[in-house]
């Protein structure tokens, strides 16, 4: 998103529209498709010799859950996006693209969950457990990822 300087009114500009999802660059990324545009408002006004850019992003998404594997729609957002650009003498322009682009990359969900209560894949067979239990028999002795650490002796 280019904001050009002199279109900006003395009491700051308001902006809204979209910018391509294709800047975010996650085509090949296997953990999350983006669904839509970026959505953006945004408010602009020059203060002194800077260029104070605030308001809200959002894109909506489609990623992996952490615990089954399958896709679900959410959104990464952020309603408190703020910029300050120096403006030196002669500036036209402010590309935004970049800012906005690292901005929506920072509010991905870092560890995305379908649901909170989502069983997740049978240790055994991978079968996802939100569709039903399994035919797997419970293997002896507790979770095999932490039997060790149930013998661990502390004094």
């Amino acid at each position: 998103m280019i904001i050009h300087i002199p279109r900006i009114s003395e009491d700051g500009s308001r902006f809204t529209g979209e910018e391509p999802a294709g800047i975010l660059d996650l085509a090949n990324n296997r953990l999350v498709r983006v669904e839509g545009p970026i959505q953006y408002d945004l408010f602009a006004q020059v203060v002194s010799h800077e260029l104070i850019v605030n308001g809200s992003l959002k894109v909506r998404l489609a990623v992996e859950c952490d615990r089954c594997a399958e896709f679900f729609s959410t959104s990464a957002e952020d309603s408190s996006f703020l910029r300050a650009y120096a403006l030196s003498e002669g500036t036209e322009t402010v590309d935004l693209t970049e800012d906005i682009r690292e901005d929506i990359l920072v509010n991905l969900p870092p560890f995305p969950l379908c649901s909170p209560d989502c069983k997740g894949l049978c240790q055994q067979c991978g079968k996802n457990l939100n569709a039903g239990p399994c035919s797997c028999k419970p293997r002896a002795g507790g979770s095999v990822g932490w039997s060790e650490l149930d013998k661990l002796k502390l004094d």
